[in-house]
């Protein structure tokens, strides 16, 4: 496949036009980035491939690229936005300035990013005349190339190059939702699209929006081809059509269970699951015990035992339940158990985020009567030790136990008070923690950008423990399905 380049430099001519994730009035404008114009073409490795053919763009270390537009900035606020189209396992530094001046408008810092995840610069309203007249230059700082999407559907215009105008810094839950129920929320097949799809759901069952179930079909339709293979790419942007890419891939197989549980695909993730499985029955990698597994196994596999009417489903769904009681150790969540006795991440909050909505899921899809008591009471104790570490303004830090040296993680948050929303609903919790969920929904509102995404995300967890805690925050849709979760669970109980 070839993709647009330049080694010297890459002419960009804006296209413009608006669109707005708010019904009505536009209080926020994407003006979107239409064609490419290039002297050279680049091509990505052959080994590689870009989700659902849709066109990217590469930068190499040292390249230019030239945005040029023609549109007024409307908003007092003004972002310019990329969106990652091949995995990075690095750190990629672009910097913005303004062509034929030495003004530098800001740099895209992206580090060890996920496809499909938007980033983002604010460009200082002082320069938006000179911007307008002169454009916006790009200099990549690499030591490999940088991949963004030029062209996607007509469905996702907030995931190519385009800058975002608003009148407010901040936006509200309906630009969440106008926003998360589209393509624009559609992440990399896995645990980061699982968690969408799970979003989707809660908001379809218990809300009653039948636009979630519509959303739902229209991503699978991007994974799934005419004749149902299942063709995504893997951490590393390589072909993986067909294939069940480990534990923490299976869990977008329980919303395609829920609507199409004779689907083939579900059979080779029943068997990857028993080709994982060691001799004391525990499905994991390795020697690894994680909890994802809470969320990315029992949950789906309890999904599929119901659809599929598999006891032997059911009753593994809740034993890989046990097998997880190890992440809880003297009042601590750990994110990784390993079986020669070591625990890592002491508390990270997504990994917390992961158990609850784990066990809180497996639970509301077996039923509490069809429950060991153990199960419960471990998420009811797990609970506590959550709540016992929130923040005074209701939020997570990324590190839950060091509020004071660990920015909040607006996911980790979010999963952490569906799960909690979510056990109110079902009884098993007292309806008194409602106060420290709705605190934590308040907060997470502060987020929310003007056209909807959820910004205040840790990054993906693939540069240690280091990176985590930092300060270094991202937009993240995998982050937003857990947001959606919040709210249908506050929505749930609100309307019963």
């Amino acid at each position: 496949m070839k993709i647009s380049g330049n080694i010297t430099s890459l002419l960009v001519i804006l296209l413009c036009f608006f669109y707005s994730c708010q019904k009505g009035e536009k209080a926020a404008s994407q003006i979107v980035l239409g064609t490419v114009h290039q002297k050279e073409l680049r091509a990505i490795p052959e080994e590689n491939r870009v989700a659902f053919n849709w066109k990217a763009a590469g930068m190499f270390p040292g390249d230019t690229v030239l945005l040029t537009f023609n549109e007024e900035f409307k908003g007092q606020h003004n972002w310019l936005r990329l969106t990652v189209a091949q995995e990075i396992w690095d750190r990629k530094r672009i910097h913005a300035s303004i062509p034929g001046t030495e003004i530098n408008l800001g740099t895209f810092d992206i580090k060890y990013s996920s496809v499909l995840v938007p980033y983002e610069i604010e460009i200082p309203q002082q320069y938006l005349s000179q911007i307008t007249k002169n454009g916006i230059s790009l200099v990549l700082e690499s030591k490999s190339p940088f991949w963004f999407f030029e062209e996607t559907s007509a469905e996702s215009p907030g995931l190519v190059p385009h800058i975002l105008s608003a009148e407010k810094a901040t936006g509200a839950m309906n630009d969440f939702l106008d926003c998360f129920l589209s393509e624009n929320s559609v992440q990399a097949f896995g645990w980061r699209e699982g968690t969408v799809l799970d979003g989707l759901w809660q908001l379809y069952t218990q809300t009653k929006n039948e636009k979630a179930l519509q959303v739902i079909q229209q991503h699978l339709n991007l994974f799934f081809d005419d004749s149902g293979n299942l063709v995504y790419e893997n951490a590393g942007s390589k072909p993986n059509d067909n294939r069940v890419d480990g534990i923490e891939s299976t869990i977008p197989f329980a919303t395609l269970s829920r609507l199409q549980p004779e689907h083939p695909i579900l059979d080779t993730v029943i068997d990857g699951w028993q080709e994982l499985k060691k001799e004391n029955g525990m499905i994991i990698d390795g020697n690894m015990v994680s909890a994802e597994g809470c969320y990315t196994i029992s949950y789906p596999m309890a999904v599929m035992g119901k659809t599929r009417q598999n006891k032997t489903l059911i009753e593994e769904a809740q034993a890989q339940l046990k097998h997880r009681f190890v992440l809880i150790n003297d009042g601590d969540f750990y994110l990784r158990y390993y079986t020669n006795g070591r625990y890592t991440y002491k508390n990270w909050a997504r990994g917390a985020a992961w158990f609850l909505l784990g066990y809180v899921r497996t639970i509301e899809e077996l039923g509490i009567e069809n429950i060991d008591i153990e199960i419960a009471n471990k998420f009811k104790d797990a609970v506590d030790i959550a709540l016992s570490m929130q923040r005074p303004d209701g939020l997570w830090s990324c590190f839950m136990d060091d509020p004071a040296n660990s920015l909040p993680d607006a996911s980790g948050s979010a999963g952490i008070a569906a799960a909690v929303m979510s056990g109110i609903n079902l009884g098993i919790l007292p309806v008194t923690y409602q106060e420290n969920v709705e605190d934590c929904y308040k907060s997470l509102q502060n987020y929310i950008t003007p056209d909807g995404f959820l910004k205040g995300v840790a990054q993906d967890n693939r540069g240690g423990e280091m990176l985590q805690r930092s300060d270094y925050r991202v937009i993240a849709q995998m982050g937003m399905g857990m947001m959606a979760q919040l709210y249908a669970a506050l929505y749930q109980k609100d309307n019963n």
